[in-house]
């Protein structure tokens, strides 16, 4: 399985997206990107509810 994630679906505008083997290395991705380019730095429940919601799976 792929997991996917285009960040404009989270942060509009933002033309980054990722992929992974697994949920955690994808999150783990994310939140460097997030606090790298959009000054999040700290993941609340409700950030990880609505990245989590746009999160695609795809068979490998």
């Amino acid at each position: 399985m792929t997991f996917k994630l285009a960040c404009g679906d989270v942060m509009p505008g933002c033309a980054q997206s990722f992929d992974a083997e697994s949920r955690e290395v994808l999150l783990g991705q994310v939140a460097e990107h997030a606090a790298a380019h959009h000054a999040i730095t700290e993941i609340t429940p409700e950030v990880l509810a609505a990245v989590s919601s746009k999160i695609r799976v795809t068979p490998a």
